[in-house]
């Protein structure tokens, strides 16, 4: 369920340069102690005079240009896999500073509340399965390939698994990863807020470990000072987490 992931070529194109390069070096170093010391001994002579021939020179002059060459391939290779990833197909959702409770009819204000949901509750499908492969962080956040793991509304048309960054109104971005989805009886008339909670964004952490002042409060945004901020926008990429 998964899109392109540029980490994937970079590792692998960058193991097999390595190897590569490796093994010229081993190959280069076998033939120079060979050259030097397969040569007759003279019964008179103390020392031996290795002769550097012009054949020598060009193997070894043929083994550099092979490993540079392969050098630029994998600058080239990374380069390209980084433009790729710049060019991953994204969407952006504003969010709005306020919306309409469905239950009294009233326009609620949203001052950028971020609330949390324990993973041990969502145990279903593909939802089930990236909680189950997250681990939490030092204040019980769940995190999975260095993202938070988040839920959201189905206005964003998420799957689990999917990149998604939060991006605040003092510039702060999260980088999340969708996590659950919230039920859409429970969100406002776009499906963007959670409207008893006034909450876009829940996330998802580890009830044994969560800091105790974020659980008691249910506030994620007590995690760090900068977090504490509305989310203007909310970025959904066509990128998705697959497991090595």
């Amino acid at each position: 369920m998964r899109g392109f992931n540029s980490n994937d070529i970079r590792s692998g194109r960058l193991a097999c340069s390595l190897t590569l390069i490796a093994s010229l070096l081993l190959i280069r170093y076998c033939y120079c102690y060979i050259r030097s010391y397969a040569m007759p001994l003279e019964v008179n002579e103390t020392q031996v005079e290795e002769t550097i021939t012009i054949e020598d020179i060009e193997i070894i002059n043929g083994m550099n240009e092979a490993a540079e060459e392969i050098i630029e391939s994998d600058k080239a290779a990374y380069e390209e896999a980084e433009a790729a990833q710049e060019q991953v197909e994204r969407t952006e959702y504003d969010i709005p500073s306020s919306f309409v409770n469905p239950v009294t009819g009233k326009t609620v204000s949203y001052k950028g509340g971020k609330t949390i949901e324990r993973s041990s509750r969502i145990t279903y499908g593909e939802a089930g399965e990236i909680n189950r492969l997250a681990t939490p962080d030092q204040d019980g956040f769940m995190k999975l390939d260095n993202r938070y793991l988040i839920a959201v509304g189905s206005r964003f048309d998420t799957e689990p698994g999917q990149y998604m960054d939060l991006v605040l109104e003092n510039g702060m971005v999260i980088q999340c990863i969708m996590g659950d989805l919230k039920a859409d009886q429970d969100t406002d008339s776009t499906n963007t807020f959670t409207y008893h909670s006034r909450c876009c964004s829940e996330f998802i952490i580890d009830k044994n470990t969560i800091r105790s002042d974020i659980y008691q409060r249910g506030n994620a945004s007590l995690k760090m000072s900068m977090w504490d901020s509305p989310v203007v926008t909310i970025v959904v990429y066509e990128d998705f987490y697959e497991e090595a």
